[in-house]
């Protein structure tokens, strides 16, 4: 029992460390392969470097990975600066409203990869997380936890008469998908812990709680 405890306590402390690397270098490898490399050729291939480089065959892989990737932070340097000015964002805007919602199969895909990465990958828009609450959910008396995304649709809240809170209820251990529930605002619970804290808590299935924050706030 002793070898078996102290082996589980060695993965518990190895397993996130492991996961970590994994997803790291499956992300290397798929920017490596799908983007950097390709990149890297075709500036290579359009500049005639390819065939002028003295560098044995087992290199020329690294040096076209390295020139990809060089190209491809310079070219997101180059979006990002131009798009923070304000010209710059209103074309982007334009070429978003007219080229990629109009396009067939990439008009349906971009708007929702749109609203992911802007939900995620908060950029100071106003669709951020508001508060952290626990709701009763997917059924009375039991209780998940969630977060405030905004107020809930007029027509809703007409025919209800009530007023309604719009909740993002998400899944365990992958808290980027879940569902999207209406609730009468007295019927929430705010929580007085942080958004990265519910997510803690929500990736370990529990395990990870707040510390120090074991209270609500009603």
């Amino acid at each position: 029992m002793k070898i078996k405890r102290i082996l589980m306590t060695g993965l518990v402390f190895l397993l996130p460390a492991l996961i970590t690397v994994f997803i790291i270098l499956f992300v290397f490898r798929f920017l490596n392969d799908y983007v950097a490399q390709p990149a890297g050729a075709l500036v290579l291939s359009s500049l005639k470097l390819s065939s002028s480089l003295s560098v044995p065959p087992e290199y020329a892989v690294v040096v076209t990975s390295l020139v990809g990737f060089a190209v491809v932070l310079t070219i997101i340097f180059l979006i990002g600066y131009v798009t923070t000015r304000s010209l710059g964002r209103r074309l982007f805007l334009l070429l978003e409203k007219y080229l990629f919602h109009k396009l067939p199969v990439i008009g349906f895909i971009y708007p929702h990869a749109k609203q992911f990465t802007d939900t995620f990958l908060d950029l100071g828009r106003k669709n951020e997380f508001k508060a952290v609450v626990a709701v009763q959910f997917p059924r009375q008396g039991v209780y998940a936890v969630g977060f405030i995304t905004s107020d809930g649709l007029d027509e809703v809240k007409n025919a209800s008469g009530k007023k309604l809170v719009t909740v993002f209820v998400p899944n365990t251990p992958a808290p980027l998908t879940g569902f999207t529930v209406m609730f009468p605002e007295e019927e929430i619970i705010r929580m007085s812990i942080t958004v990265d804290d519910a997510f803690r808590f929500l990736i370990s299935g529990g395990i990870l709680t707040p510390n120090n924050h074991n209270h609500v706030v009603l």
